[in-house]
């Protein structure tokens, strides 16, 4: 059996979950079960499958050993050992360590070489790993046990990549994402300037699920006829797979727009989203800005509408990614094959 001990909510956003979905997908697990915090952290994800709290009612995260302890008793009621798969940025070493001896494997996916761990498996999709020099090498083999295996860099890919068959359905010009707890007011300008200079332009617009976007933005976007909006989807493949220009943070949905060979423009919105300009042409993406960018309305809104004339140009350009499906889902089985 699997556990899956993750952080969701309005902090974490939905990349933890997003990461370990992909997980359970490559290796077709059955057995298994995603646990979060409480049902503060679940309420909007309550009918998903195998998500179950681990706290009581009204008791919050207090520390790594308090919420270790109540992560054993739920180990000892299955009455079995099982493998455990980490993705949590407040649970680290202390935690890892109380928990190793009563699981089979831990595996942690991380996106920080500095933090130090007590695994067996450490899984960084980072890709700078394309890169990896030696002084980095031996500062991972310092920070976690002696036995680690490490799946570092875009062979190991946790990204979505399921694809309905309703494809037409959400076809657009442009589509903003902001990530699953991202605030979409930061496009506001850009998406009044565009209209300003077009009004027939199709943009779509994701609100992520736990995205603190407020009402009012949404009445505005919402009056124009060209704009759509939507709410809340865990999965948004099918979108970016059917706009003819995305425009995200550069988090997890990057390596859905790499897949999918879809042009993109890519806003570094956190500290994490640090790569260099080569991780990034490895993914097929050109065209990354910074967040403070984001203030030149005009240059920005010039940049998208030139985006959107030479899009042949960006497609035959995104053929240097480096992301390769049956290759990662390969490696992921090579890896977990006795699992």
């Amino acid at each position: 059996m699997y556990l899956f001990r993750i952080d969701i909510g309005a902090q974490s956003g939905l990349g933890h979950f997003k990461r370990v979905q992909s997980f359970i997908k490559y290796l077709n697990i059955k057995d298994y079960k995603i646990i979060v915090n409480d049902i503060r952290d679940s309420k909007l994800l309550i009918n998903q499958k195998n998500l179950i709290t681990l706290y009581p009612k009204k008791k919050k995260f207090k520390s790594e050993i308090d919420d270790a302890r109540y992560f054993i008793n739920f180990i000892k009621r299955n009455n079995k050992k099982v493998y455990l798969v980490k993705d949590s940025y407040r649970l680290g070493y202390r935690w890892e360590k109380k928990i190793y001896r009563y699981v089979k494997k831990l595996i942690i996916i991380s996106d920080f070489i500095e933090e130090k761990h007590y695994a067996d498996y450490y899984i960084n999709h980072n890709p700078r790993f394309f890169r990896l020099n030696e002084i980095e090498l031996n500062l991972l083999k310092k920070n976690n046990r002696k036995k680690c295996n490490f799946l570092l860099g875009p062979d190991y890919t946790l990204f979505n990549s399921k694809i309905s068959n309703k494809r037409k359905e959400f076809s657009s010009d442009l589509l903003f994402y902001n990530g699953g707890s991202g605030n979409l007011q930061i496009y506001e300008k850009i998406i009044k300037k565009i209209i300003k200079i077009n009004k027939s332009i199709k943009i779509m617009i994701i609100v992520g699920l736990f995205s603190n976007t407020n009402e009012r933005l949404v009445k505005i976007f919402k009056s124009y006829n060209s704009v759509n909006i939507v709410k809340g989807s865990l999965n948004i493949s099918n979108y970016i797979k059917n706009t003819k220009l995305f425009i995200s943070s550069a988090g997890i949905s990057m390596f859905e727009s790499s897949f999918m060979k879809t042009p993109t423009l890519l806003f570094k919105m956190q500290r994490k989203q640090n790569l260099l300009d080569d991780d990034y042409e490895n993914l097929g993406h050109f065209f990354i800005l910074d967040k403070n960018d984001l203030k030149n309305t005009s240059k920005v809104s010039h940049l998208i509408f030139l985006m959107l004339k030479n899009l042949g140009i960006i497609k035959k350009l995104m053929t240097n990614s480096k992301i390769n499906l049956k290759n990662i889902k390969k490696k992921y089985k090579e890896q977990f094959k006795s699992k």
